[in-house]
């Protein structure tokens, strides 16, 4: 018999019992190790970047397990619905906008409810339609299979509202465990360094008393490593002789076998990849060219390659080359999805505001207000979520150590939100002298040159200084050391591409060729200057279609720049407008004076010196046409800047733009038959308001093939020309200011240019890059702009001095001026 105190809960427990026909159990796991034998005919469901590293740690188990790791973004589409490149194209296509765009569209939809609101109303519509047109898919078991598993949430308590619905459905029908490693919970040492020079050397020799206690290197962990840490850590890493294995990873854009897939890309795509195949050298072209092909297998359902070729080219450039890796060395890790043993040393730099955990900014598609209006996350609650998994790591971490600075280039740093006072104990950072001869022979030129230009004397200097007492100080040899020809061949795949401007460059000075071509130690920034200039360009190559509408075509390519403009560029910009209207207008009428009505835009050239050395060149504008005794083209080319029309620099291989452009026609294949008529620059931008001087300015600038028969058919007007600059003729024949050259001296000026071209060639491919900047009349041009002389400390035995060169040292006997 039961007692009456009982009954009341035996008949809620059997109520329970009846109308639940699965359990629900959430189970907290808490301070304990996670055994994966525990976790047979499991479903772990976790972070994507966690999932591989759980695969691993299952597989190192040597036990057969029936363990399936799911990834929430493998969940959500699974749960709701998955698409493909065919979905990202309908939508492309459809609204106008870059694949990228479309994507960011099509991943809101698995938000949307019904709420009345304008972007969730065009989501809305977007899902209907793509319902409609069957481009979204969706597993109609995936719920039903999830039925009665039992499911572990692998450390997702700090996860988006979004994956928390989507938990509590699932907690109806299922046994979940939400499991959280909390198995060490105690104070960390927090290190505040000046700067990250300091931090990381900090680190590096924190690192080196590990190794020499007898920890293995491959247990010791760098983490939330950022890219402006990168140079620090390999530069202080190397002088304290310890290993580590940096991201490496780069696009392949830019590798031959993509620059050939884009080459080859046509309709056939069968044909592309035959003759790809040909150019797969290794294992690690092997395994790019099986990944080019994987992504073109992911365009099978389109009608034709030719109508998704931005858009698979873009795929294709995005593919990730491998990371060098090392058998023993220190590793980077991402912290917060990092599986962490206990018996690993982890180093947690940078723990600096806004960069641990990142700041979340209200930027989405989707704003907040529209977030909480459909019950996901706001950036508000995915700070605080990232700061609560920060927090939580660093708290259940063993072996860890945690650094940040309080200074950078830029000014003063702050530390990490995250910081919790009582997650750690505040430590300060010692010298030691003890881990590295090199690091601390660096240390000391670095105080001597304090104490050089500011009379600074510190401890260190005075504690290095006795240590190094012989150490050389100011005694730099700052001459080019010879690099092995064989070995640059093999970085450049015996492969070099030369152009006008890399060319130019190795004649200014080989080393700046060396730094800017071969290191590619110069980064390229955008700027206003060079955004109009490819506006200009790019509306000049199409202008000249019927119906073309300039003004939405330069609105367009701003809107597109991404550019943030000041209040003075906006200014400017609708200045501009006018401008390019006139420029248009004026070539419309300067093409009435020609007989070359024939045009081709934005010509790419390649001509092949031979089997591993390219020549290419790029001309803005080619007009042509057919006549009896043949062909005749003359080259324009658009410059936004002052152009250079002297040919005396030439004979020492410099500014030789204007030549190369007759080289590029004469060469090409195209073109190997074609009369010359004249090659050219044109200003399209000028520093006058006056409009007949804007008009004047806009005239051709260069060489004219001094052939009347020739001339008159690239300008009618040539007598006293309305396109030409200072094309005249008087009773005595050309006016002295006019630039013509004979058929003859243009074939000697040819063959000059494709002998600085070989020359320049054959000195790059035998690794001739001594520091020799070139003086020529006593004016610099190899130093001149040059971004790098911090990095040669040129000298002034290091410069070339040059007398000036004449036409005639180039085309011998009497020229025209």
């Amino acid at each position: 018999m039961i007692p009456l105190f009982y009954k009341k809960y035996y008949r809620i427990f059997i109520l329970y019992k009846l109308t639940l026909p699965l359990l629900k159990l959430i189970i907290n796991m808490r301070g304990v190790s996670m055994n994966f034998q525990e976790f047979n005919n499991h479903i772990i469901i976790a972070k994507d970047a966690t999932k591989p590293r759980l695969i691993k740690k299952i597989n190192n188990e040597n036990k057969l397990l029936n363990i399936k790791v799911i990834a929430l973004s493998e969940l959500k589409k699974k749960y709701f619905f998955d698409y493909d490149k065919e979905t990202i194209f309908y939508v492309s296509k459809k609204y106008n906008v870059i694949s990228e765009i479309a994507k960011i569209y099509i991943e809101n939809l698995y938000f949307i409810k019904n709420v009345s609101v304008e972007k969730v109303e065009f989501l809305n519509n977007l899902k209907n339609d793509l319902i409609e047109h069957k481009l979204l898919k969706v597993d109609l078991f995936f719920k039903e299979y999830l039925k009665n598993k039992k499911i572990v949430l692998y450390e997702l308590e700090n996860v988006d509202k979004f994956y928390k619905n989507i938990f509590e459905e699932i907690k109806k029908f299922n046994q979940v465990i939400e499991y959280k490693n909390e198995s060490d919970s105690s104070i960390k040492p927090l290190y505040k360094a000046l700067n990250k020079d300091e931090e990381i050397a900090f680190v590096a020799s924190s690192i080196a008393h590990l190794i020499k206690e007898g920890i293995d290197i491959n247990k010791i962990k760098l983490a939330n490593v950022q890219s402006n840490y990168i140079y620090t850590i390999k530069t202080i890493f190397k002088a304290f002789n310890i290993p580590v294995e940096l991201p490496s990873e780069r696009p392949a854009n830019g590798t031959i076998l993509v620059e050939k897939f884009k080459e080859l890309y046509k309709e056939d795509m069968k044909s592309v990849f035959t003759e790809l195949k040909s150019f797969v050298k290794d294992a690690k072209t092997e395994e790019l060219y099986s990944n080019i092909a994987s992504i073109v297998n992911e365009y099978t359902w389109c009608n034709s390659y030719l109508d998704v070729k931005d858009m698979l080219i873009k795929d294709v450039e995005s593919i990730i080359l491998p990371s060098i890796t090392y058998k023993n060395a220190v590793r980077i890790i991402d912290f917060c999805d990092e599986i962490i043993e206990p018996v690993e040393y982890v180093f947690l730099i940078n723990f600096n505001q806004g960069v641990l955990p990142a700041n979340k900014k209200d930027e989405d598609f989707l704003n907040d207000e529209i977030k909480t209006l459909l019950g996901i996350s706001t950036s508000i609650d995915t700070n605080i979520y990232r700061t609560k998994e920060v927090q939580n790591k660093i708290k259940y971490t063993k072996n860890l150590t945690v650094s940040y600075s309080t200074h950078d280039l830029s000014g003063e740093l702050y530390i990490s939100n995250a910081y919790d006072s009582e997650l750690f104990i505040n430590k300060d950072i010692t010298e030691d002298y003890t881990s590295s001869n090199l690091f601390n022979k660096l240390k000391l030129v670095s105080a001597k040159d304090d104490f050089k230009k500011f009379g600074t004397i510190t401890d260190e200097l005075i504690t290095l200084s006795t240590l190094y007492e012989d150490e050389p100080y100011c005694s730099y040899d700052n001459t080019f050391k010879q690099i092995n020809s064989e070995r640059l061949n093999n970085y450049l795949s015996n492969k070099l591409s030369l152009s006008y401007t890399s060319m130019n460059t190795y004649y200014k000075c080989a080393f700046r060729y060396y730094l800017e071509y071969i290191l590619k130690v110069d980064k390229f920034e955008d700027n206003f200057d060079a955004l109009i200039g490819n506006i200009f360009h790019k509306i000049l190559s199409e202008c000249f279609a019927d119906n073309y509408d300039v003004e939405s075509k330069y609105n367009a390519l701003i809107e597109d720049s991404g550019y943030e403009f000041n209040n003075m560029e906006k200014f400017f910009l609708e200045s501009l407008k006018d401008e390019l209207k006139l420029i248009i207008d004026t070539i419309k009428e300067q093409m009435e004076e020609t007989s070359l009505k024939k045009s081709l835009y934005e010509k790419e050239i390649n001509i092949n010196l031979s089997d591993n050395v390219t020549f290419k060149g790029f001309v803005d504008k080619i007009i042509y046409d057919e006549f009896s005794d043949g062909r005749i083209a003359a080259i324009i080319d658009y410059k936004t800047g002052n152009p250079t029309l002297s040919l005396e620099k030439n004979f020492y291989g410099l500014d030789m733009q204007l030549p190369i452009y007759m080289y590029l026609i004469k060469k090409s294949e195209e073109f190997k038959d074609t009369k010359v008529g004249g090659f050219y620059l044109q200003k399209i931008l000028s520093n006058t308001s006056n409009k007949d001087k804007r008009v004047d300015s806009l005239k051709l600038q260069g060489y004219s093939n001094s052939d009347i028969n020739i001339l008159e058919k690239v300008d009618n007007s040539y007598e006293n020309s309305k396109i030409i600059k200072s094309m005249k003729v008087t009773s005595n024949g050309f006016s002295s200011y006019t630039k013509v050259l004979s058929n003859e001296e243009m074939d000697i000026l040819l063959d000059f240019v494709d002998d600085k071209i070989r020359n320049a060639a054959k000195n790059i491919m035998d690794a001739k890059f001594d520091i020799n900047p070139k003086e020529i009349g006593g004016k610099m041009e190899g130093c001149k702009y040059c971004k790098f002389t911090s990095i040669c400390h040129r000298t002034n035995k290091d410069i070339v001095k040059l007398k000036s060169a004449k036409k005639e040292d180039i085309l011998g006997g009497e020229v025209h001026a």
